[in-house]
């Protein structure tokens, strides 16, 4: 099953050793980070800010909390929302994100450009810390995001919850990508399905490599709860051809203990002309799947004019390793 994603993946301030944002509602002030996206300099309401707690109102700005290189700080129990770009920015700095909430992250009102992420680990930019306990919901493209070879993350205990069954946007709870190393445990993610055009699905959990960029090797996903999203965790290494061809290196993922349900067939457009959802894809090299537990009619058994369903698809994976998963 050759299915084709949609396409997933600083300037001088104030450095304050911790910051208490001020309340919402407050007046906003926007400054230039140096981080660029779609050629546009993009700003932040607090940059390089430390230990940042409260709420971080950041309407009318790209980021509410930007990070740059070398720097180091603390989210915990953060209120952070109204950015249209990004959460919170990681960019080669060593930020642990913990028990905070970041929600309203995108366009006003939500639309299909591909942005609006929660929590971003910028790609190949050094990244590196903790992300945990966090609650992370209305976002417009990606709930957690750990983009590239030198990023590294442990995304633990986390809620992630998308916009449910939307037609504008492809929505993707948790990405660990590009070469991106992490531990990706404990997380609940839910409501990310896509019922519009364009052969696409939404997940719960992505890890993405290859088509030109570094594999992602190694990367353990277990103990999660997903829940109502199109695939629940998709681990897709690709050639450079980007064709849906596994590579012959070796990726060696591991996806295990995890409950993964969904309890209709919504997807419109994943498998070209008709829908697509499944429990687990693999496309990869020796990946090991196993002690899952995969339910309801989202993922039962389907193949017909209008989708194809399957709680396990290893149809491109080279050498897959399944064991002890249960489906219902």
């Amino acid at each position: 099953m050759k299915l084709r994603l949609l396409a997933i993946a600083a300037a001088t301030a104030a450095v304050l050793a911790a910051v208490t944002a001020g309340t919402a509602g407050a007046a906003v002030t926007c400054t230039p980070t140096g981080f660029v996206r779609d050629n546009m300099n993009l700003t932040a309401v607090l940059i390089n800010p430390g230990k940042v707690t409260g709420p971080v109102d950041a309407t009318g700005c790209n980021i509410g909390v930007y990070y740059g290189p070398g720097s180091k700080g603390q989210v915990n129990k953060a209120e952070v929302f109204g950015a249209n770009y990004f959460g919170i920015v990681n960019n080669g700095a060593k930020v642990d994100i913990q028990n905070s909430y970041v929600h309203d992250i995108g366009e006003h009102p939500f639309d299909g450009t591909q942005h609006g992420v929660g929590i971003y680990f910028a790609y190949d930019s050094g990244a590196t810390g903790d992300i945990a306990n966090n609650t992370v919901s209305r976002y417009q493209k990606g709930g957690i995001v750990v983009n590239g070879a030198s990023d590294s993350a442990n995304i633990h205990n986390n809620t992630v919850t998308g916009l449910g069954r939307v037609a504008f946007i492809a929505q993707n709870g948790i990405q660990v990508g590009f070469g991106a190393s992490g531990d990706v445990s404990n997380n609940t993610v839910t409501d990310n399905a896509y019922t519009g055009p364009g052969q696409t699905v939404s997940t719960g959990l992505l890890v993405f490599g290859g088509c030109g960029d570094p594999l992602s090797v190694g990367d353990d996903i277990h103990n999660n709860t997903l829940v109502s999203n199109d695939v629940g965790v998709y681990l897709d290494n690709e050639t450079d051809a980007c064709d849906g061809t596994p590579p012959a290196t070796p990726t060696k993922g591991k996806i295990h203990n995890n409950s993964i349900s969904n309890d209709a067939v919504t997807n419109t457009t994943g498998d070209g002309t008709r829908g697509y959802q499944a429990g687990i894809v693999d496309i990869g090299n020796g990946d090991q799947i196993s002690n899952n537990t995969i339910s309801g009619a989202g993922y039962a058994p389907k193949d017909d004019a209008t989708a194809f369903v399957t709680p396990i698809d290893t149809s491109d994976a080279v050498n897959p390793k399944l064991k002890k998963n249960k489906t219902a």
